[in-house]
């Protein structure tokens, strides 16, 4: 296994253990509440200090299906509970606008989770 898989495995465990709900591809199908992992971008980059590289990842946080206010509640705790949960190898950059999310002939409120790992190749 390459240690980026590793490293995407190793934060959805992380998140999982906080009780989470996480896959760390894009599944076929999605079933909110959910947190995707996704590759970022840059993907890769340079560290600033030492020989290791920063993995860039997209969490996307998908809420669960209803009205707009219970929705935007639900989407607002799933980040909360998102940023409670990264480990300290995981620096979070910004998190963005939440937007619809069309898929599985739904929409869900979504919002993404821009993050940081620290890795060593």
């Amino acid at each position: 296994m390459s240690e980026i898989t590793a490293s995407k495995a190793e934060l959805a465990l992380d998140l999982t253990t906080a009780g989470l709900d996480v896959v760390a591809y894009i599944p076929g199908r999605v079933t909110p509440p959910v947190v995707i992992i996704r590759s970022g971008s840059p993907y890769v980059s340079n560290a600033t200090v030492g020989n290791g590289y920063l993995l860039g990842l997209e969490l996307l946080c998908v809420a669960s299906t209803a009205d707009n206010e219970m929705a935007t509640e639900d989407l607002d705790q799933l980040i909360e509970d998102v940023l409670n949960a990264l480990p300290a190898y995981a620096t979070m950059k910004g998190v963005s606008q939440p937007f619809a999310l069309d898929v599985n002939n739904a929409q869900y409120l979504s919002a993404t989770i821009t993050t940081d790992l620290a890795i060593e190749l």
